[in-house]
């Protein structure tokens, strides 16, 4: 009822209805369905322009999806909040990404979030190329018979030509001697690289416990 509620237009009704539903959730015990009722309310919170609450909200879903090790459902969560905070963006997308390397993640997400946080991150910095190269190792791994599979990768392409350029690139032999030379050929040195620079970008602002997925 409160999903249809917000898509009439009616946003605060549908916020009580979610709210019910959260009491509710919270009286079973059901916290994978307090998760979501929160995740719900988060958007529709921010739909209603009500940033500060859709932060808190959706703050709430990750935590609890963290302490769930719901990891898919929380790399959507996380994706929301690099896309609505104003502050820790790029921190959150950085843990979103740094699921999508240990999770089986779709893959049109997971180049979404890469996407977003190259967006985020300054032109000639390392981590464009790390990003664009994720891109790809994404493609090449989990993309066989996804039915977007080329747009993907020219989406990924496009991301590496950028950060080249960034870089000062401008010709194809300088292309081709550039991506020798940053190993972006070595999917284990770039993801291990990828790896520390995202944990780098979080520092001490993780919604969820690491240890849980390292090693």
């Amino acid at each position: 009822m409160a999903g249809i509620f917000a898509q009439r237009g009616e946003v605060d009704r549908a916020l009580d209805l979610y709210q019910q539903s959260l009491e509710i959730y919270e009286q079973i015990n059901d916290v994978r369905g307090k998760a979501a009722t929160l995740a719900s309310m988060a958007y529709w919170a921010g739909e209603a322009g009500d940033k500060i609450r859709q932060l808190d909200l959706n703050l709430q879903a990750a935590q609890m999806l963290g302490q769930m090790r719901a990891y898919g459902d929380l790399v959507t969560v996380l994706g929301n909040l690099g896309g609505t905070a104003e502050t820790k963006a790029q921190a959150y997308l950085a843990q979103a990404l740094w699921l999508c390397l240990r999770i089986q993640s779709p893959l049109v997400n997971a180049i979404a979030l890469v996407k977003t946080l190259y967006e985020r991150v300054p032109q000639g910095d390392e981590l464009e190329a790390l990003l664009a190269a994720m891109a790809l190792y994404f493609c090449a791994q989990r993309g066989q018979g996804h039915p977007q599979l080329a747009q993907l990768q020219e989406r990924s392409w496009e991301m590496l030509s950028g950060a080249a350029g960034a870089q000062g690139v401008a010709t194809q032999e300088a292309f081709d001697a550039w991506f020798a030379q940053q190993r972006l050929n070595d999917s284990a040195f770039v993801l291990s690289q990828l790896s520390h620079r995202l944990e780098g970008l979080i520092g001490e602002g993780w919604v969820f416990d690491p240890s849980l997925l390292k090693g």
